[in-house]
């Protein structure tokens, strides 16, 4: 059973022609909530289902406050509103997140990443919160009619591979933050013995697997296109030739892109395994937070391992609002380990 708030604040009509912000708990007659956060490009979502007699009672637009066993878990918008013919309606709220999905252009030179945040955001007013220095410097970056959330993303993945540190970029209840991973986590064990109820294990090479980097750039000098090229012959004789392609910022160096291309090959040239674990509801984990897992009859789990998770999905259901939820993690050969921290 868990403690729950579900506010709902609409601006509506008051007497004398004024307005008025009214605060609704719908904590009591919400049938099933979920909230989801994903560590990459996805805003944050809240979605919840109520009977109501007649029409959709939330306006879009309403801002949507949710906390679990004191525990403040979301701040978003109402974006979606489904009713069907037996009166239930679906209600999706998103985080600020989902304002950056406008597309944009920019140039940033000799910008960190907070900074670069921190102008998208003043541009369309959204509230930032603590926001870690990391130390790396764009030089120049340049983005042309790009989505913001795209751009910021693009250049995280960049600052991770720059700086060798992992950093989460994400809503945290109504304020953008920064955080580097070593300082996202909790510390109960899931797994064997331990909350999880259920779990799926898969390995592939199929989705996001490959063992050729090849980044070009563009000569201004020569008019021509260089290019630059990692790859591992062991595991192309294994599996066939899986390349990766992408063209990087004329303005960065040739060492520069050499590493990246060194950076890229390590994390890529691997059998991604994913694990997916059903278990009971811990209030606050979200999306990109390090997790201890045991998970006895895979043998890369079999001792504890501390591993990020990529996607988090908290349900409350019934009377009672039991608490479970489902999170997904994984390429837990690269990031398990004391390289996290």
């Amino acid at each position: 059973m868990s403690s729950i708030t579900l506010q709902v604040q609409e601006t509506g009509p008051a007497p004398g022609g004024a307005t008025q912000i009214v605060v609704t708990d719908y904590a009591a007659v919400a049938q099933k909530i979920e909230l989801t956060t994903e560590r990459f490009d996805t805003p944050g979502s809240l979605s919840f289902t109520c009977l109501e007699e007649s029409g959709i009672a939330i306006p879009e637009g309403s801002a949507v406050e949710f906390s679990a066993d004191g525990v403040k878990l979301f701040k978003g918008y109402i974006f979606t509103a489904e009713r069907n013919k037996d009166g239930e309606v679906s209600y999706m709220a998103r985080d600020q997140l989902r304002y950056l999905k406008a597309n944009a252009s920019y140039l940033f030179q000799n910008m960190t990443l907070p900074q670069i945040i921190q102008q998208i955001a003043a541009d369309f007013g959204l509230k930032v919160g603590a926001m870690e220095d990391t130390g790396y410097v764009f030089p120049y970056l340049d983005k042309e009619n790009e989505g913001c959330l795209d751009i910021i993303f693009d250049a995280l993945a960049q600052t991770i591979v720059q700086t060798g540190k992992i950093y989460n970029f994400y809503d945290n209840c109504g304020e953008l933050c920064l955080t580097e991973v070593k300082n996202m986590f909790i510390t109960t064990l899931l797994g064997d013995k331990s909350l999880v109820t259920d779990y799926t294990y898969k390995r592939d090479i199929d989705s996001n697997t490959y063992n050729r980097v090849k980044l070009v750039r563009k000569n201004k000098e020569s008019g021509r296109t260089d290019a630059y090229v990692h790859e591992d012959t062991d595991t192309i004789k294994k599996w066939g030739l899986l390349q990766y392609y992408d063209e990087v910022d004329e303005n960065l160096n040739e060492a520069q892109i050499d590493e990246m291309c060194k950076q890229y090959l390590q994390y890529y040239n691997r059998v991604q395994q994913t694990l997916t674990l059903d278990s009971i509801g811990v209030p606050g984990l979200r999306a990109g937070m390090i997790i201890p897992v045991k998970i006895g009859a895979v043998n890369d789990l079999a001792v504890s391992r501390l591993m990020i998770a990529e996607k988090v999905t908290h349900t409350f259901e019934g009377d009672e609002h039991d608490h479970t939820m489902s999170i997904e993690v994984k390429d837990f050969g690269q990031l398990g380990g004391m390289n996290i921290v």
